[in-house]
């Protein structure tokens, strides 16, 4: 079954307790299916397809963060979902924790990984000039994507992996996914506020991620209340798709306690 509101998509899958998944910045809602195909024996899961991307349509302008994230909440809502567990890749972890410490939906535990929620000055400047030379034509991210998303030798190792990976550049229009940059860079750090959260926390990173350093995870967890890191070996940052039986193996494992303990 899916489901469009205020151009916002949504796929919806299988019955019981909601998990809703948040894909990266940029990234595909694709790269979830085989993920979904697990979750749903047991569960009701939702893949939004964040504004530009996928069958959702494009944001007016100019860009605002806060009003994505408020037209995930309230789509969320207006379906009759008031509790849901999250899952997010990246950029979307921002989107998660950002709903979380709202409270208007219940969010029973989240699972990061990769997630980017804040970003030091001289980081958040990077994306910001990153962005301006893209604009002007004097960047090109693709020859050097896989290099930052995947850890070396993927390419050849799996191709049609590394292709996914690659196709992330078209999962939007260039001018979707530099707003979304732009506005990762000038939002509020949140790491401060992962403390306010009492859920528990999963949060996974590559062992060998560029873009978004292992330790940088491992950081998060330790800022969170009720925080557990876990690097996977070998992996970059795409890690859902360089290692999906290892991931997804830890998504199951997490989200079967609050299955066992109702939390």
């Amino acid at each position: 079954m899916s489901g469009a509101d205020g151009g916002l998509h949504v796929e919806v899958y299988g019955s019981g307790p909601a998990v809703v998944l948040l894909h990266g910045s940029p990234s595909s809602p694709d790269d979830f299916a085989p993920l979904v195909d697990k979750l749903a024996r047991r569960r009701k899961v939702l893949v939004p397809h964040l504004p530009g991307y996928g069958r959702s349509a494009s944001v007016p302008q100019p860009y605002s963060l806060d009003e994505v994230i408020t037209g995930v909440e309230e789509r969320l809502l207006r379906d009759g979902v008031s509790r849901a567990a999250f899952l997010a890749f990246s950029g979307g972890a921002y989107k998660a924790v950002a709903i979380a410490l709202r409270g208007r939906i219940t969010v029973p535990r989240m699972i990061l990984f990769a997630p980017v929620i804040g970003l030091d000055a001289a980081t958040a400047q990077g994306y910001r000039d990153l962005v301006t030379a893209a604009r002007a034509g004097a960047y090109d991210p693709r020859p050097s994507w896989l290099e930052r998303m995947a850890s070396p030798g993927f390419s050849a190792r799996d191709p049609e992996g590394a292709a996914r990976v690659l196709a992330w550049l078209d999962a939007a229009p260039r001018a979707v996914i530099y707003d979304e940059l732009v506005a990762v860079a000038d939002a509020p750090d949140l790491r401060p506020r992962l403390a306010e959260l009492g859920c528990p926390i999963l949060v996974c990173a590559g062992q060998n991620d560029q873009a978004v350093p292992a330790r940088s995870s491992e950081q998060i967890a330790g800022l969170a209340k009720r925080g557990t890191f876990r690097s996977l070996a070998g992996a970059g940052h795409a890690v859902l798709i360089e290692r999906p039986p290892e991931a997804f193996g830890l998504v199951e494992t997490f989200l079967g306690e609050q299955d066992r303990d109702g939390v």
